[in-house]
């Protein structure tokens, strides 16, 4: 009876572990699946990032509003220097201007001095074409005459011929004339507009020379090529000089240059300053804020953009846990936020703090991207 009864047990025990390994190897799957790690972020499309919900990572990202407030503080600050000043006095105005150095005010005067030039042969050039086509009519009447007495035999042949000859010469030495005063007009053209070329790229607006008022200073600054989108003629300006730093002279742009530097890729602007006191001395250098004029500007985090190469990024919310990759362009910082001129309208919410831990799966969807587009265009026709 014994015998039978420890059999039983040792079939009972078997069967129970029979069972229980396989409960266990059926589930072993499942177990060994619920233990790996799900990615905290990830991709989640193109331009696509996504944040695991309640993960540590999410708790240190920073979320917040896009707004947009009103508010006259500069697009853009660039350093810059007073050229020239107008000075109050009596005289002429040529000679009450203020130059920065000795070579700007010789240049100054030479412009000036072939702009005088030019008038006056413009002048010469059209009283010697009047006196040319006078002398050409009188010496015309005279071979006319003398072609009717020729004619009706009342002068002599030889006297026409004096008279023929005479109007070629008086062609000749009239298109001789006009061809010195042309030629005369021409160089000093040239040389006006040469030194209009030095003014410019002294840092001097010429046609400033003849506009300004009294008490005004002329400034100038270059402005980097990325950024001459936020520059305009008449655009209002705030000018704080190093010397005077509790001062802030009011001024607009008044001009551009026509063209860029090609060395350093930027483009030379020249503003106009009120300075009736007197403060400013050309030389002096400032900090110029450019747009000042009263706008809804669109404030985000500053912690929040994101510079990759030339370009500017935002993280701005698609979904739940999802954020799109929204290329910015960004303006001067303003305490803890920046300016955004395009990209964003207001309203949206971004990642602010904290998206700098973003950046690296966000340079890799932008590598992806690229990667895309190569070979589109590759397999274009």
């Amino acid at each position: 009876m014994s015998l039978i009864f420890k059999i039983a047990s040792v079939f009972s025990s078997g069967v129970i572990l029979i069972i229980i390994f396989l409960f266990v190897s059926s589930n072993s799957e499942e177990a060994v699946e619920s233990f790996i790690p799900t990615p905290t972020v990830s991709l989640a499309g193109k331009n696509l990032i996504s944040v695991q919900s309640n993960s540590l990572l999410e708790k240190k990202l920073e979320l917040t509003r896009v707004k947009v407030e009103r508010m006259s503080s500069p697009l853009l600050t660039v350093t810059g220097a007073v050229m020239a000043r107008l000075r109050a006095g009596l005289g002429s105005v040529e000679d009450r201007w203020q130059f920065s150095s000795v070579e700007l005010s010789s240049i100054y005067a030479d412009w000036q001095r072939t702009g005088t030039e030019m008038d006056f042969a413009t002048k010469q050039l059209a009283k010697t074409r009047e006196l040319t086509a006078a002398q050409l009519v009188s010496q015309n009447r005279v071979v006319d005459r003398l072609r009717k007495l020729v004619a009706t035999g009342t002068e002599a042949t030889r006297d026409l011929t004096a008279a023929e000859a005479n109007l070629l010469e008086v062609q000749l030495e009239g298109q001789k004339a006009v061809y010195e005063a042309e030629n005369q007009l021409i160089q000093s053209t040239h040389s006006h507009a040469d030194l209009e070329r030095r003014l410019i790229q002294a840092g001097i607006d010429p046609d400033l020379l003849l506009q300004v008022p009294v008490g005004t200073s002329l400034v100038m600054a270059d402005v980097p090529e990325v950024r001459i989108n936020l520059v305009a003629a008449k655009q209002a300006c705030e000018a704080r000089f190093y010397s005077l730093p509790n001062h802030v002279f009011k001024g607009i742009v008044r001009s551009l240059a026509p063209s860029l530097s090609t060395e350093s890729r930027t483009l030379r602007v020249f503003f106009e300053l009120d300075d009736q006191v007197g403060q400013l001395k050309p030389g002096m250098y400032a900090e110029i804020g450019l747009g000042t004029n009263p706008r809804n500007a669109v404030l985000a985090p500053a912690d929040g953009i994101l510079h990759i190469t030339d370009a500017d990024y935002i993280l701005q919310e698609e979904d739940r846990d999802i954020w799109r990759i929204t290329p910015v362009q960004v303006g001067e910082q303003i305490d803890d936020r920046v300016e955004i001129l395009s990209g964003l309208t207001g309203g949206e919410k971004v990642i602010g703090k904290g998206a700098i831990l973003l950046k690296p799966l966000l340079i890799k969807s932008l590598l992806e991207s690229q990667k895309e587009n190569d070979t589109a265009r590759g397999n274009g026709p």
